[in-house]
């Protein structure tokens, strides 16, 4: 009986010895216990190769300051499934969450809820409640937009037919974006007002001077209806000009969908983001140009903030470059062939896509 008694003792710290090695974490920074260090977490709003770049900031930034960061992407990018992530992040004691949220205006108390218990930053796509998040950090969308709005002016100087694709009209990004391209086309946001409210009320076509916006194509945030769309739009406006992508993923599909077509060269793509199809269009010609942000700088900045609420550093915020609203704009770029900025983009940041796209790759070693 004792030397059962011993044999069980024995397995059952063995047991013990073992659990250290069932609590690690999924995410960049390993165990849980993690050397002491506090976790933090970012949270993107699709699985798309957009947020690759930005965990490599995030991994950068947390080596330099000195904390854990769990990287998550929902499969889905539906807004409950974040919901999730998150309560599962509480449940491992995280002290800091950045997310580009899905669905935020609709989602105000659940994120001020959090905020309450952990400080929580919305990068890339903002919450329109100050109460809700402790400060915005990335592109600033408006202008992004007009970007974009530019890059459709240069394309089509005599006007033209457009299209407008994004993965949802309830991203606060997504909305700004629109925004801007619209503004851009008119020439200010208070020429068009009108047009403002057929666009909210989905009533198209809604003509800008010379430009028409034939609609606003939206898919869920899914890759494959995306390029339905655009092969449905072309069959339905065999005049159509232009095709807007206005999320990364946009670009791509829209171009599989042109090339199914035989359009290339007669429907201008303008895309945003970086995604390699969208830069290869670029390179040989079937592609305008592409707006992109800065996906690296949003983790690298967003860990960089968290980190410094984990320490209680009671200037993490006192920043020259955030405004009124709690809003840290990174400055957005336009890639186009050859680096030139046509007189409606002389404003504007433009680089050549080859080199661009060189230290691109160089980043994602």
């Amino acid at each position: 009986m004792l030397k059962s008694w011993r044999i069980l003792g024995l397995i059952a710290l063995l047991l013990l010895a073992a659990l250290p090695a069932c609590n690690s974490t999924s995410g960049t920074g390993g165990s849980s216990s993690g050397g002491g260090k506090a976790l933090v977490a970012f949270i993107s709003n699709n699985p798309e190769n957009f947020w690759s770049i930005a965990e490599k900031g995030t991994q950068k930034a947390a080596q330099e300051f000195n904390v854990r960061v769990e990287f998550r992407r929902p499969g889905t990018g539906a807004a409950d499934e974040q919901r999730r992530i998150i309560e599962d992040l509480l449940s491992k004691g995280v002290k800091a969450i950045a997310i580009s949220p899905n669905d935020s205006a609709n989602k105000i108390p659940f994120f001020k809820e959090i905020n309450e218990r952990v400080p929580l930053i919305a990068v890339d796509n903002d919450i329109p409640d100050l109460g809700a998040r402790r400060c915005y950090l990335g592109t600033d969308n408006v202008n992004a937009g007009r970007a974009v709005g530019k890059l459709i002016k240069e394309t089509l100087p005599q006007g033209g037919k457009v299209m407008i694709f994004v993965g949802k009209l309830d991203s606060q990004n997504a909305i700004e974006r629109r925004l801007g391209v619209v503004t851009e086309l008119t020439g200010g946001e208070d020429n068009c007002r009108e047009q403002l409210d057929q666009l909210k009320a989905n009533k198209y076509p809604v003509v800008f001077g010379k430009y028409e916006i034939l609609g606003t194509m939206t898919d869920d945030a899914k890759r494959e209806i995306c390029m339905r769309k655009a092969q449905d739009t072309i069959a339905k406006y065999p005049d159509v000009n232009c095709l807007v992508g206005l999320w990364a993923y946009n670009p791509p599909a829209i171009l599989d969908a042109v090339k199914s077509a035989e359009k290339v060269g007669k429907v201008a793509i303008i895309g945003f983001d970086e995604d390699e199809q969208t830069l290869a269009g670029i390179k040989d010609g079937s592609v305008a140009a592409t707006v992109v942000q800065d996906p690296f700088n949003f983790g690298y900045e967003a860990v960089k903030i968290m980190a410094g609420f984990v320490k209680n550093d009671p200037k993490v915020l006192d920043l020259p470059e955030m405004n009124a609203q709690k809003q840290i704009y990174i400055r957005h770029r336009i890639i186009n062939k050859d680096g030139k900025a046509g007189s409606r983009c002389a404003d504007e940041k433009v680089e050549a896509v080859e080199p661009f796209h060189a230290k691109l790759l160089e980043l994602k070693k």
